[in-house]
């Protein structure tokens, strides 16, 4: 299994979509939202989706990953997205030697896990950061910010004034 391939691009592409969604922000009091009143804030999610860069790729290649700051403010949430490309700009795929062989024992919440490197990046980590970057985005369009599908993944364009909304009658 080539863990760099599997794991890389798509980290890469999450670093894009955080700077270029708080980019769109007329306040960045929009990063302060929460789903539920229990939740966390957007800005606290797109915090966790981009330590999953480093949770995911640094266990593959046998490191420890470091706690990371976390918070709503848009600075702090940027400069953590280039630290995260940074750390995926030096990565190679050679890092990943030995990674299929590797036990990846970690926290899910309270949970205490051992998974293979394979479950571990296909079932953990890569769905992990894909959950709290979109519950970010999620955060975001609840507060009405101008940001759409194609600000999250890159790929998407839709003619301005489109309403995916179903008519009322």
């Amino acid at each position: 299994m080539d863990f760099y391939a599997l794991t890389v691009p798509p980290l890469k592409r999450l670093t894009e979509a955080v700077p270029r969604l708080i980019h769109k922000l007329d306040s960045p009091t929009r990063l302060s939202a929460r789903l539920a009143p229990d939740g966390m804030t957007g800005g606290e999610h797109f915090c966790v989706a981009l330590g999953y860069v480093a949770r995911t790729v640094l266990p593959l290649t046998g490191r420890a990953a470091p706690d990371l700051p976390c918070g709503s403010d848009p600075g702090v949430i940027t400069a953590l997205s280039q630290d995260m490309r940074y750390l995926l700009d030096n990565v190679t795929p050679q890092d990943f030697e030995g990674a299929v062989a590797r036990q990846i024992l970690h926290i899910a919440g309270e949970a205490e896990l051992t998974q293979s490197a394979q479950d571990y990046a296909t079932l953990y980590a890569l769905p992990n950061a894909q959950f709290h970057l979109t519950l970010g985005y999620a955060s975001l369009r609840m507060t009405g910010a101008n940001v759409g599908k194609g600000d999250l993944d890159g790929f998407h364009h839709y003619a301005p004034g489109t309403n995916f909304a179903a008519p009322t009658h």
